[in-house]
């Protein structure tokens, strides 16, 4: 009896792995509910390159609860804030694009390196030459650069 179990327990795990996409999400409130209630239906890698607002995410699960998505009262909310949180539109991004567009094409920020002090002197500058920038946006565009412009470690240049 004892093996039986054990067999089942190991297929239910390799099972859920596997469902699940080999996606592991980051620690937060709501973690739990969408391991559970999400990947009940569709593997969590579904989720691995969203980057939607908080009103697209409250449509999806919405419509995943009126398909029959488990969740209870109040565990909606939780998982939309999770999803807006992990998985949302990054503003850094949005500000770059809408502001820096004004007047450089996208693409001049790909092939930079800088740190997030030569990305504040860059901004800075523009700042100076007139760029809408208020000091919210500013810090959240030098940390979007930073982040994704930034220079990358030894072990990712390769």
């Amino acid at each position: 009896m004892r093996s039986i179990r054990a067999a089942w327990l190991a297929m239910f795990l390799i099972t859920g792995a596997a469902w699940a996409g080999g996606v592991t999400l980051p620690e937060g409130n709501g973690k739990k509910i969408i391991e559970g209630a999400c990947a009940s239906c569709h593997g969590l890698d579904v989720l691995a390159h969203k980057q939607w607002n908080r009103e697209r995410w409250q449509t999806v699960v919405t419509a995943m609860v009126a398909r029959g998505a488990p969740l209870k009262n109040g565990e909606a909310a939780e998982v939309v804030g999770y999803l807006e949180k992990n998985f949302g539109e990054e503003r850094g991004k949005k500000l770059v694009q809408d502001i820096c567009s004004l007047c450089h094409e996208w693409q001049r920020v790909e092939g930079h390196e800088l740190t997030k002090e030569q990305w504040g002197g860059v901004i800075k500058g523009m700042i100076f030459e007139g760029a809408p920038v208020t000091d919210e946006e500013f810090n959240l565009i030098v940390e979007y650069l930073a982040r994704h412009y930034g220079p990358m470690p030894d072990s990712k240049k390769d």
